[in-house]
């Protein structure tokens, strides 16, 4: 039988979630978020086992809501263009939400932690391929300025979240920025010009309308 849930699993996630974005992965420990979901030790380790296993739940439950974004914005109705517009600015906010957490997960992959190199690939591509089949769709229409859909996707999605995995960074180490960079980078928390980069990287790689 299956473990039925109270309602703690959820309640650890969600704390999880929270701690997470503010410190990244690592930053917090079992009976921390156990202290603040009010949830015992315990019911923890019935739930999870131990802190790896939560972490990957964790990391599940936001894809999950990052894709559930993608679709509700992704239709055949709408041109190729659009809906890469509008996967991106989920991607962005996903990334912009989570970039103490994500930076944090750029540090393991850096440092070639085999472990997480492994679940990232075999859990966290689909995002990477919802883009894809827009910018293949855009290939085949003749619409793509770029050589072909994969060139295009790297052009994209690189630029797209490396600001925020930086800004994440700041956050968390206060990097030593020189001048007008310092005020550029502090922007990226709130990123209200957000869409109008993502347009722009959007124009670089099809084409007309710019």
């Amino acid at each position: 039988m299956g473990r039925t849930s109270s309602g703690n699993d959820v309640k650890l996630i969600q704390t999880g979630i929270r701690l997470a974005r503010a410190k990244g992965l690592g930053g917090f420990t079992v009976r921390e978020v156990c202290a603040e979901s009010q949830v015992n030790l315990g019911m923890f380790h019935y739930y999870f086992t131990n802190k790896d296993n939560f972490d990957r739940a964790l990391l599940s439950t936001l894809y999950e809501s990052l894709l559930k974004n993608i679709r509700v914005e992704v239709s055949e109705e709408k041109s190729a263009r659009e809906n890469v517009l509008n996967i991106l600015l989920a991607i962005q906010r996903f990334a912009r939400e989570n970039r103490r957490m994500l930076s944090s997960l750029a540090g393991d992959v850096f440092s070639a932690n085999t472990k997480i190199i492994d679940f990232i690939g075999r859990n966290f591509t689909q995002h990477i391929t919802l883009l894809l089949t827009q910018l293949e769709r855009a290939e085949k229409e003749g619409s793509l300025a770029l050589h072909d859909a994969a060139n295009a996707a790297l052009v994209l999605v690189v630029p797209l979240v490396f600001p925020q995995l930086v800004a994440g960074l700041d956050e968390r180490v206060t990097l030593p920025w020189k001048g007008k960079v310092r005020p550029s980078v502090a922007a990226l928390f709130s990123d209200k010009g957000a869409e109008e980069r993502i347009r722009l990287l959007v124009n670089a790689v099809f084409k007309g309308e710019k």
